[in-house]
């Protein structure tokens, strides 16, 4: 880069242009002398001693002063060969700056111009009739020491001792090391307290390192200073050992108190941890419970992964539909993968049963062999062998859940019948039964749009093969659900609801079916509905999580926070390798404001999912608010280059927005749009980034018409929503449609709500009718529930009062 204009270089003494034989006997660059026949250049009264090839480079810059100099000029003069090696040249340039104390990024002496050479920016003077005879000083203390008395004798100090290089050196390498680490440790699911304990050690490592360097400079100080024998020499040295000795007591005391703050810091950590309760620490066996292991497939057999799992995966659903006994989901497994010890499955899954599958294929004929093991002695309990054609996998299915009933009923004591209508129904369609198995496969696996759109295709397929097949319908309204909440599409929605309408027309008394019918009605604001759907989740499985969390969101959504939090607790309790679990209750926290708690869980979900673009988001907006904002940014490029989906994009923007880079800002949420389109948040915050700009508040206005045109769509699906009413009212304000916009304040205020978006909302469409007094009111409140005053400061649309 040019530094041309960085700097206003210095008045030469003399104007006089100097030849190369008067530059040869000596000349000035402002206050430092050249005495190229003597070898030397005096720099605040010490001679510095520079190699002859870096002297004569000098001399040529000299020659053509303030002028560039071509690299094959100085090749050709210096070393007599244009096309000698480049290193040369570049060593000598690096000598001459050390020497002369330049720098390359603010250049006062030699200024570097790539690709067309360098250029000596003063210009040489004569030479004082006394430089020749100023006194002999070596670098380092090696020569005598009248420098002292000079102004730049503690400089001179520094520059003798290897204790202050190191140490710089070393705290340079520490600051790259941990901007390395902010970046690296969140992608390998480190958590925070692990960066914290690598910051410990760091600073624990620095005084060592400066006490191993000053003792092996002290001891070779030492001889020479046994040799000495002029006074001000040695005054030099007890000079530079008191600095020394300084400095060393000086960094001591600031890394006692940086550790001591760093240690409290992941004490916090700990005390954060303990009291947010991430997974509960109860270890006692829970009686008569189950966990039905992962099956295996003999050598030399073939199947796909999908129908091995998918077996398994039925006969653990449908065990949990008899409503006898506990039985451990598949996802409360995920952490105990690698554990192949029956006592230490037992141990971390508090069961007292295992099943096992071993599935063997000949041909088109299937046989798998089931045994309940008692999972404290490792003794087999009971077994048998089941065989059946590939295309008759529905009744493989079938006998096995009646095989593996009859066997519990025979090992377990009976605590009353089961529930009336806990019976397991499944499509008697091959067809149907293995498309629904690869969609399940799908969604267990992946996350993103792409895998809900072929999940979805898959479950069309299972039903046009078995119209009547209750749970690919219910798990078609699901697939719905989760496209309607990233989306926004009114479509999706009604699509879910003619989804989970068809499944309970079947009149199947399933779990899974239940909750689902509750996620519908909890989704569109019925909430009464919702609990009765996962009351009767509850009843056919007591230890259905979808159902609890379910629960917890409608308690939350109803304003009862405490009860809400204990049925998160529970869930993650139920089902501790459970990512989702995790995740809803981060979500909790993070609505409540405790970002870094929230941050915690959204940690612990990314151990047990990696790579999913639904946790990284989270993770980095919690990030975001508790002020980790580079650390935020990054994670959200990483969602971006995994997977653009429309969210990240859109969190993106808002990042930028908030950094006043309007144009990337924009950028991103065009990006957002071609991903989702029906979203009206996304729409409302590219208006924002135009209206905010000079001279382009009238493109701004189409797009908070369309935001507002697809957020009152929206009512159809939950006209009372809180969230969706706010940013109503917002936008009617950004039309000038007050009046409208207070009506529809009105109606968000009659719910109570807690939630910090919707007074951010209600404050801004405050302030955009001239409701000065309310929009500051709305804005503190926001910032009571935990929205970040930093981010209010930086707001455009937030007039600054001092929040």
């Amino acid at each position: 880069m040019d530094n041309q204009g960085l700097f206003t270089a210095p008045p030469a003494a003399d104007n006089t242009v100097l030849s190369l034989a008067a530059l040869h006997a000596g000349f000035c660059l402002g206050e430092v002398t050249i005495l190229p026949a003597q070898g030397f250049v005096v720099v605040h009264g010490e001679h510095r001693h520079v190699s002859a090839k870096a002297l004569e480079l000098l001399l040529q810059l000299a020659v053509q002063a303030q002028n560039i100099v071509s690299q094959q000029h100085l090749l050709t003069a210096v070393w007599g060969d244009a096309n000698a090696a480049k290193v040369n040249l570049t060593h000598a340039i690096s000598e001459l700056r050390h020497v002369l104390g330049d720098a390359k990024s603010c250049p006062v002496f030699i200024q570097t111009l790539p690709r067309r050479g360098y250029r000596l920016l003063l210009q040489p003077g004569p030479l004082n009739k006394t430089a020749g005879l100023a006194p002999l000083v070596e670098r380092r203390g090696r020569g005598g020491a009248v420098t002292a008395k000079h102004r730049f004798w503690l400089i001179s100090l520094f520059r003798g001792s290897r204790l202050f290089s190191v140490s710089v050196a070393f705290l340079v390498s520490v600051w790259l090391f941990i901007q390395v680490m902010a970046i690296t440790f969140p992608l390998l699911n480190i958590s925070a307290t692990g960066m914290k304990l690598t910051l410990l050690i760091l600073l624990i490592v620095f005084p060592l390192v400066l006490l191993i360097t000053w003792i092996v400079d002290l001891r070779e100080r030492k001889k020479r200073l046994a040799q000495a024998d002029h006074p001000d020499k040695q005054r030099y040295w007890r000079r530079q050992l008191l600095l020394e000795l300084g400095f060393l007591l000086l960094s001591f005391s600031a890394v006692g108190l940086l550790a001591h703050s760093v240690k409290s810091a992941m004490e916090a950590d700990v005390a954060g941890q303990s009291t947010a309760a991430i997974v509960p620490t109860d270890s006692a066996v829970i009686a008569n419970a189950v966990a039905v292991l992962p099956f295996q497939l003999t050598a030399g057999s073939e199947i796909e992964d999908y129908l091995l799992d998918g077996i398994r995966q039925e006969l653990l659903y449908s065990l949990t539909q008899l409503n006898q006994f506990p039985v451990l989901a598949d996802r409360a497994m995920q952490a105990t993968t690698d554990i192949n010890n029956y006592q230490q499955l037992a141990a971390q899954l508090r069961v007292e049963f295992l099943v096992e599958g071993r599935l063997s294929t000949t041909a088109d004929q299937l046989q798998l062999e089931i045994s309940v093991i008692e999972a404290a002695t490792g003794v087999r309990r009971w077994s048998n062998r089941l065989s059946h054609n590939r295309q008759a996998l529905p009744a493989l299915q079938q006998e096995l859940h009646r095989q593996v009933q009859n066997a519990f009923a025979l090992l377990l004591p009976h605590n009353g019948p089961a529930y009336a209508g806990a019976e397991y129904r499944i499509t008697g369609n091959f067809a149907a039964f293995d498309a629904y198995m690869q969609a399940q496969q799908r969604l267990k696996k992946f996350d993103d749009i792409a895998s809900l759109d072929q999940a979805e295709q898959l479950l069309l397929q299972a039903l046009q093969a078995d119209p009547d097949f209750a749970l690919a319908s219910a798990a078609l309204c699901k697939v719905h659900l989760d496209k309607y909440m990233v989306s926004r599409s009114v479509t999706e929605f009604e699509l879910a609801r003619q989804a989970c309408q068809h499944a309970g027309g079947l009149q199947v008394n399933q779990a899974e079916v239940a909750a689902i019918l509750g996620d519908l009605y909890r989704v569109s604001g019925q909430y009464p509905e919702a609990m009765a759907r996962y009351e009767q989740a509850l009843a056919l499985n007591p230890r259905w999580v979808d159902a609890l969390s379910g629960k917890a969101l409608v308690l939350k959504a109803s304003g009862n926070s405490t009860e809400a939090e204990q049925q998160f607790k529970r869930a993650i309790e139920l089902e501790p390798g459970y990512w989702q679990n995790y995740m809803l209750y981060g979500g909790f926290l993070y609505e409540a404001g405790q970002f870094s708690a929230a941050a915690r869980h959204f940690e612990r979900a990314a151990q047990l999912k990696p790579g999913s673009t639904e946790v990284l988001n989270s993770l980095a907006a919690a990030w975001f608010f508790s002020g980790q904002f580079e650390q935020a940014i990054l994670a959200w490029q990483q969602v971006v280059e995994l997977s653009p989906v429309a969210q990240s994009f859109s969190n993106l923007g808002t990042a930028h927005y908030f950094n006043a880079d309007y144009q990337r800002a924009e950028q991103r949420y065009r990006q957002a749009l071609s991903n989702s389109g029906d979203d009206y948040t996304i729409w409302t915050n590219l208006a924002d980034v135009l209206a905010v700009q000079a001279g382009r508040r009238h493109d701004a206005l189409p797009l908070y018409q369309q935001a507002l045109q697809l957020a009152q769509r929206n009512l159809v699906v939950d006209a009372q929503a809180p969230a969706l009413l706010s940013q109503i009212s917002r936008l009617q304000s950004e039309l000038q449609q007050c009046d409208a916009a207070l009506q529809t304040e009105l109606q968000v205020q009659a719910a109570n709500q807690a939630d910090f978006y919707v007074f951010y909302d209600l404050a801004i469409a405050n302030f955009n009718c001239a409701r000065s007094e309310q929009g500051s009111a709305y804005v503190r409140q926001a910032i009571s529930l935990g929205y970040p005053s930093e981010l209010v400061a930086v707001d455009p649309k937030i007039p600054q009062a001092g929040y």
